[in-house]
This record gives structure tokens, C-alpha cells and sequence, in this order.
């Protein structure tokens, strides 16, 4: 592992861990400690296993701290826990690189608890109701175990974030990287000789709370247009073959897309090639691209 080269980013990480990352504390029953309690903090992020090698770059970056564990042969899961660790160096990264999604509001209710911790709070029980009351406010809150047994805890409020009107070109490398996606779309057409109407997007699918900023990532790109998906959810997509061509790829050519997805862009960039030598126009344009599209996303097998 100690040989990986380090070829990330740090915008590029905070963007990729703003789609992909998670600030977690654990709070639950033990016999072995005085109080009954034991308080965990980590930092996290959890992908396919196909993105393996991605993690172990991301691991590589952090200066090869944490561990990498794989789960049902599915999934791989990065995880900082020592506390140590995140102090000295989990923390530092996000608040150089600041995230810039609502997940730098958890970042900041992990890192006063983070704080607390270091101060031995953890460890005694009058002041763990401190600790308790920012976990409720962090993630999906608290379970109903931890709301019988600390029902008095301190009612706090949500820092709120102010968005960045101009994003970091590999800030969005990185988000996209982590929650975009890199369509082909056929559509039947009679006006065309083939039969087939060629369509490429990029699309990002965030929660609503995250709206303004997609429409940021827009004001940023110059392109691309921000609706609503459903009651909790909006799409950001780029649809014109023009911004496509002219504005994502010369983009992410220089600021890369990593892990997986890397794959998929670089088959997207196949087609908008073929579109662009109008060979989708025939025959057998059309086949090559069927081929592609076949192996693209969620039809992707293998690395």
C-alpha cells in the first residue's frame, strides 16, 4: 500500500468524500467501561468493490492511516477510528479543504465531539450528555435506546453553511466522481437513417436540501440545468451535446475523474467522438455504440 502513488487532489477528496463520505459516532452500552458507555468516533467512506483501488489511493493520501475492510465481497469500507488520527490529520484536511455540501454540518457537530473527546468527556458520565446532545443533531440523529436512557440532553442547533458561489474545478471532479453519472441513451427516431436517436448526460441526483448548491455547480460550469426528481430529491443534468463536448470533457480531461467511473467517462468520451465524426449515423456507428453503452454504469462487470 505504501507504494500507491498519490496523485489525488485535496479539493478533489474533499469533493469525492462530500458524495461519498460519512462522519459517524457511536454511542452504545458497555460492561467494560466505568460509566456503561463507550463513545466512537470515525471518519468513513464506503464503496463497490470494484472501487477498491480507489479507497487504497484515499487511504494513501491520508498517509496510509485507517483500515480497508471488505464486507460480503460486495462492498469495501475506509474507516479512521483512532482518535489520534482523526484529530491530527482527518480534521485538518476538512477544514483546509472545506466541504461544502449540508455534510459540513456534520463534519463540524463530529469534530466538537471530536474536541470533547480529547478532553476526556467521553469518559465520564455527567458530561456525556454534551456529547449526546450533538450527536442528535448529527446524521439520522439518535436511536431510541440512547433517547430513554438521556432524555435531558442540551436542545442544539445546526451551524449553518454558507455555499461557495464559485466551486473548485476538482471539487466537482471528485463529487462527480462520487454521485455523478455518465449516460448514453438511444431513442427510436424516424428521421434518422439508422433508426436511433443518440443522446448523451451527465446527471447528478442529490437530496433537496442540496439544491442551491447544484445550481451553484451550474453558475460554475456554465451549463446544465437543476429540476426536481421527486418530493426529497432534484437532478442536476447536462444534456447539450455542445456543453458536452466543449465545456465536461475539456474539463475532466484535466481535472480526472478516478476510480470506476473513470471507466464510464472514458466510454462516454468514446461516443461523443463517434458523434462527432457522425459515424452514429450509421450502421455500424450505431452497433459500436450499442456495445459501449452495454458496458457502461451498472452493466460494468469488471474493472
Amino acid at each position: 500500500m505504501n507504494k500507491i502513488k498519490n496523485i489525488l487532489n485535496p479539493n478533489w477528496v474533499t469533493g469525492f468524500v462530500d458524495g461519498e463520505g460519512c462522519f459517524t459516532v457511536k454511542i452504545c452500552e458497555s460492561d467494560s467501561r466505568k460509566i456503561g458507555w463507550r463513545v466512537e468516533a470515525s471518519f468513513q467512506i464506503n464503496l463497490h468493490v470494484r472501487d477498491k483501488s480507489l479507497l487504497l489511493q484515499i487511504k494513501s493520501f491520508f498517509g496510509d492511516i485507517g483500515n480497508i475492510y471488505t464486507i460480503n465481497n460486495k462492498m469495501v469500507l475506509y474507516q479512521v477510528s483512532k482518535l489520534n488520527e482523526i484529530t491530527q490529520i482527518i480534521i485538518p484536511h476538512f477544514q483546509n479543504y472545506p466541504l461544502i455540501t449540508k455534510k459540513q454540518s456534520d463534519f463540524l457537530l463530529f469534530k466538537n465531539i471530536v474536541e470533547l473527546m480529547n478532553k476526556g468527556k467521553h469518559l465520564k458520565k455527567d458530561s456525556l450528555n454534551e456529547i449526546i446532545s450533538y450527536r442528535a443533531l448529527l446524521n439520522k440523529g439518535l436511536s431510541d435506546k440512547l433517547k430513554t436512557s438521556f432524555p435531558n440532553i442540551i436542545k442544539m442547533v445546526k451551524i449553518k453553511i454558507d455555499l461557495p458561489r464559485d466551486i473548485d474545478s476538482n471539487w466537482i471532479a471528485g463529487f462527480i466522481s462520487g454521485e455523478g453519472c455518465f449516460k448514453v441513451g438511444l431513442r427510436k427516431a424516424m428521421d434518422c437513417k439508422n433508426g436511433y436517436n443518440i443522446w448523451l448526460a451527465v446527471t447528478i441526483i442529490q437530496h433537496s436540501r442540496d439544491k442551491i448548491l447544484m445550481n451553484n455547480i451550474v453558475d460554475t460550469l456554465k451549463c446544465g440545468t437543476v429540476y426536481k426528481h421527486s418530493k426529497n430529491a432534484v437532478v442536476l443534468t447536462v444534456s447539450k451535446f455542445e456543453d458536452i463536448n466543449n465545456k465536461l470533457i475539456p474539463l475532466f480531461n484535466k481535472h480526472k475523474i478516478e476510480g470506476v467511473k473513470a471507466l464510464d467517462f472514458g466510454d462516454f468520451k468514446k461516443v461523443a467522438e463517434l458523434i462527432n465524426k457522425k459515424a452514429h449515423l450509421t450502421f455500424e456507428g450505431l452497433k459500436l455504440i450499442q456495445e459501449i453503452k452495454s458496458r457502461m454504469n451498472n452493466n460494468r462487470k469488471h474493472i
